[in-house]
This record gives structure tokens, sequence and C-alpha cells, in this order.
């Protein structure tokens, strides 16, 4: 009998510490905000997208990349939802980062389409095939082509050389620029040539003209 009022305290202890855990959990939530839940936030993003808010659920999908914690599968699948709301938003270049960030995640454009389980991509044609190209490379960078042409010959072995692999306008430009210029000197060349000849014939016969005076 003695012993039941010490369990008692004992058990009002433990809740009194339960409540106080309970109150600093409170505080910390009320300062910081709930923990991201990247999978809840996965599923309402995709809920709004269907209903056709897909702005409403790009937000969501954003603020579930931020999670603290995330999941490999879990970020893939948000990486390709981003990517298929620029698509349908015609937002060609945030949605290649998107495509971007999803293929060093180990998600492949292909494989995502074809997979019933992800979120449809709801844009035309064009974007799509835009968005095709990028993912297999086509699409890059004139200092990307550059860059792979140095390293490949300099693994090679080979002296490098920088040859440039297309001609943009601003090439198109200069060479235009250097073709007038050339062209615009051997005309000066050819007036300067003009000038001096017909100096020395004009001094020769001022001068034969001045002898046959003098005589």
């Amino acid at each position: 009998a003695a012993r039941a009022p010490a369990r008692r305290r004992r058990a009002a202890s433990m809740r009194k510490q339960g409540g106080a855990g309970a109150g600093a959990g409170g505080v910390v939530y009320a300062l910081f905000g709930k923990p991201i839940d990247p999978d809840a936030l996965l599923q309402e993003g995709k809920a709004l997208y269907a209903a056709g808010e897909r702005m409403q659920g790009y937000k969501k999908f954003e603020k579930a990349l931020d999670a603290d914690v995330l999941r490999l599968e879990t970020r893939q699948e948000l990486l390709y939802c981003c990517m298929a709301c620029n698509a349908a938003f015609g937002d060609v270049e945030i949605a290649k980062q998107f495509l971007r960030d999803m293929n060093v995640a180990g998600l492949k454009y292909e494989v995502a389409l074809l997979d019933s389980g992800l979120m449809p991509m709801e844009t035309s044609a064009l974007m799509r095939n835009q968005l095709k190209k990028f993912a297999a490379g086509e699409l890059k960078s004139s200092g990307t082509v550059q860059r792979e042409i140095f390293e490949s010959t300099r693994r090679a072995g080979e002296p490098v050389v920088q040859t440039p692999q297309r001609m943009g306008d601003l090439d198109l430009m200069n060479l235009d620029v250097a073709g007038d210029t050339s062209s615009e000197m051997g005309a000066i060349a050819q007036r300067v040539v003009g000038l001096v000849v017909l100096s020395i014939v004009g001094f020769v016969a001022l001068f034969q003209g001045g002898l046959q005076f003098l005589q």
C-alpha cells in the first residue's frame, strides 16, 4: 500500500516531463515551422496539377525540394514534376535546368516519359522535341563542344588545336569585315602605286621640257 503513492508520484513526474518536452517542441515549431514532408507535398502537388492548378502544384514541388531529408526516388520524381510544369508553362530554359538535374539524380528523360507512375507531361510537340534533343546532348553550347574536343585531344596525346566546330553570326561578321578590309587595302595600294608612277612620269616630262626650253 505504501508503494502505490510512490508509483503515482513517479507517473505524475513523467507526465510533467513529457508535457515540458511537448512544450519545447511547440516552441520550436512556432519559431521554425513544422518539418517539411516531401512525400506529402509531392502528392499534394500532383493533385493540384491534375486539377489544372499547375502553378500551385509547382510551388508544392519546389517547396518539397527544400526538405532537409529527401529520398532519392522522391527527389527524382520532384525534379521530373518541376520539369513537366515548366514545359507546360512554355519555359524551355527552366525545364532544361530541371531536366539536367533529373539526369544527374539518375532519372533519364526517356525512362521518365515511359513511366506510367509519374505525372503526365502536358505540353506541345515542339517543347517535347526540344527537351528530347537537349537530353540527347545535341543542343550543346559552343564552349561545351570546345572543352570536350580539348579534353579528348589531350587524352589522346595529340597536339591541341582549337578549331571552331560551328561558325556563328559573329564569326561570319568578322569574316566579312576581314574580306572588306583586305580588298580596301588592295585598292589603296593600287592607288599609291598609280600616284608614284604618275609622279615619275610627270617629273621626267617636266625635266625634258625644261631641257628643250633651255636649248
